[in-house]
Parts: C-alpha cells; sequence; structure tokens
C-alpha cells in the first residue's frame, strides 16, 4: 500500500520548478489542479477566478517575448502546460487574495501529483503596455486580471537547487507573537 503524505509534507516539500521533462501532462491531472484551485476559499464564495490552460508552445512563446524582461520568464514556456490564472476585480473586493489562494491550491495539488509550478507574479508587476500586450494575444477582457501565469510539468529529475531539504525558514519562535506584537524587528 503507498503511504500518504500530510498536506503539511507537501507544503514544505514543494519547489518551484522552472525546467521541466517534455512529457506531456495528462487531462486527468490538468482537471485535477484546476479542481483543487476552484476549491479555494474566497471573501463572501464569489469565486472571482477563471483558468486559461494554454499548451500551445508558439503561444507561450508569443507572450515570453512581449514582457520587457523576457530573459527571467523563460521558463513560463519551459513546461508542456501554461496556466493563466485570473480574476474579476468586479466581482469581489478580495479579488487578487482570492486568486493567489487559489493558485496555492493548485501548486499544492500539483506538487502531490509529482508535478512542478512556478508562480510567476503577473500582478501588480508587469508594465501595462505588456499586459495590454498579452491581454490582447490572449483575448482576456479588461476587467480580468492576471495573478499569475504558471508552467505545470514534470520536473527534470532532479531540478537544479529545487529538492534541497530542509528549505531555509524562520524559526517559529521568530515569526510568532502572543497577545501584542511587542518585540518585533
Amino acid at each position: 500500500m503507498e503511504s500518504k503524505k500530510s498536506i503539511l509534507e507537501i507544503i514544505k516539500g514543494r519547489r518551484s520548478t522552472r525546467r521541466f521533462k517534455p512529457d506531456a501532462v495528462s487531462d486527468e491531472d490538468i482537471m485535477a489542479v484546476l479542481e483543487a484551485a476552484n476549491w479555494a476559499p474566497s471573501g463572501e464564495n464569489f469565486q472571482p477566478w477563471r483558468f486559461l490552460v494554454i499548451k500551445n508552445k508558439e503561444m507561450m512563446e508569443k507572450i515570453v517575448e512581449l514582457l520587457p524582461y523576457k530573459k527571467y520568464q523563460k521558463f513560463l514556456m519551459n513546461a508542456p502546460v501554461l496556466i493563466v490564472v485570473l480574476v474579476n476585480s468586479r466581482k469581489s473586493l478580495w479579488h487578487i487574495l482570492d486568486g493567489t489562494l487559489a493558485t496555492q491550491n493548485l501548486m499544492l495539488e500539483a506538487w502531490a501529483r509529482g508535478l512542478g509550478t512556478c508562480f510567476s507574479a503577473w500582478y501588480p508587476t508587469v508594465p501595462e503596455k505588456a499586459l495590454k500586450e498579452v491581454k490582447k494575444l490572449l483575448e482576456i477582457p479588461e476587467k480580468w486580471i492576471i495573478i499569475t501565469m504558471t508552467p505545470l510539468g514534470y520536473p527534470i529529475d532532479p531540478p537544479e537547487r529545487a529538492f534541497r531539504l530542509p528549505p531555509s525558514r524562520k524559526p517559529l519562535e521568530k515569526v510568532i507573537f502572543y497577545e501584542t506584537f511587542h518585540g518585533s524587528k
């Protein structure tokens, strides 16, 4: 019998992946990570997100070409799938938080299935000109905000620096306070 990992083990083990095998990701796995994203909590349960799945390599290359810092975003076209997480600013006051929570769910389910992802911060960092061009290319209406584009695929074994355990984290006693925030630096 296969042993199951706890969610904490998955959280601690998850790494950002920028190098992927060319192997296709099954539709079943794509749907599972999107279902996990769809089950994220959202303010007043508005669920202001949509997910755009891109498998076309030429489209991925066009997106990266439109970015002024394409050198740092080439990993977006290294995986067989690119998932765009969008939120509607008119649906919820908490749309940015909601979309980010959905993305985290997506990334954790991907990792649990042996798939890698990497959060590429689009909001609010992509310059307006590039953002407009990408939205036009992908036919995304103005009211939708791109939270992230994350590649999805099987990590190259082992990805460079990806599997060093444990990752560096501050000790809990340095980040937890009780009753007041007194003494934090």
